[in-house]
């Protein structure tokens, strides 16, 4: 089956890790609905209440590209901004 993966974490204030993960709860849901979307699988670090990592599968790159423009224009990645210690970091990766 072909597709890509797409695997970001965030930091979370410290404050603000329990909203963050009641949003996840929303993203679980409702990112599959997305164009494009296979699914999700979403982790909280053991070792750090405040790390979340989404492994995100998508039809293509470009795929999950359209779906982050269309979240930027919308707003909707202020929002998740706004819960955030520094910037994600996410990645495209292939299963070996």
């Amino acid at each position: 089956m072909t597709g890509t993966t797409f695997i970001i974490t965030f930091t979370t204030r410290p404050e603000a890790a329990s909203d963050f993960r009641a949003m996840l709860d929303n993203v679980k849901r409702d990112l599959p609905a997305v164009v494009g979307c296979r699914g999700v699988d979403i982790f909280r670090a053991s070792d750090d209440p405040a790390v979340f990592t989404l492994v995100e599968q998508w039809d293509s790159e470009q795929a999950h590209k359209k779906h982050i423009e269309t979240l930027t224009a919308s707003g909707g990645w202020d929002v998740i901004a706004a819960f955030l210690l520094e910037p994600p970091s996410g990645r495209y990766a292939s299963r070996l």
